[in-house]
């Protein structure tokens, strides 16, 4: 993955704002009869924190410590967010257990549940973000267990379906969905 250009310190701060007061708006508006002041301690920003740490490190070229945190990041939170990984604000990650991603992503991305954006073994072209690996537009959302796979473009505004795997480019303003479910007799009982 090519290594992007140095972030300061106040724009990692920024991003972190960014990302603590995305992940508040979302947190009160599912409570709004008990407003949370602050999710500072909520695992989804502690994970996104970490990494963010991690990242800037990473992108100051001190490799060990960024490695470190990313370490501490995966025993504390669970969450595989690689280090080298370039995210923009607004990042929320609601269940950082089972989480992996390596890869580019715009303003906003929301993760759930054991999804993920990584590179595929056998496709090692370069779109942007590295060999094998995808870019995210803005505003995606990828839903429990899905996942982005390989050097693809996912537009902006794209909401992936639970249980989906994507390993193609998807354009703007799109909803990856499962089709209608198939049931199929079990073979295996007379």
């Amino acid at each position: 993955m090519p290594v992007p250009s140095p972030l300061s310190i106040a724009e990692t701060r920024t991003r972190l704002r960014a990302d603590h007061e995305r992940l508040l708006a979302i947190l009160r508006a599912s409570r709004p009869d008990d407003p949370p002041r602050s999710a500072r301690f909520h695992p989804a920003y502690v994970c996104v924190a970490l990494y963010r740490l991690s990242n800037h490190l990473f992108r100051a070229g001190h490799r060990r410590s960024a490695r470190l945190l990313w370490h501490l990041n995966l025993v504390l939170t669970g969450a595989d967010i690689s280090e080298p990984a370039d995210l923009g604000p607004g990042l929320v990650v609601m269940h950082p257990p089972g989480t992996a991603i390596m890869g580019t992503a715009g303003r906003n991305l929301t993760v759930m549940a054991c999804a993920g954006i990584g590179g595929e073994l056998g496709r090692r072209e370069d779109v942007g973000a590295g060999p094998g690996l995808a870019i995210l537009g803005d505003d995606v959302v990828l839903e429990p267990h899905s996942g982005v796979l390989g050097p693809v473009r996912i537009g902006h505004r794209v909401r992936v379906g639970a249980g989906i795997a994507i390993a193609r480019d998807v354009p703007d303003d799109t909803c990856v969905e499962w089709p209608q479910p198939r049931y199929l007799p079990r073979k295996d009982r007379p």
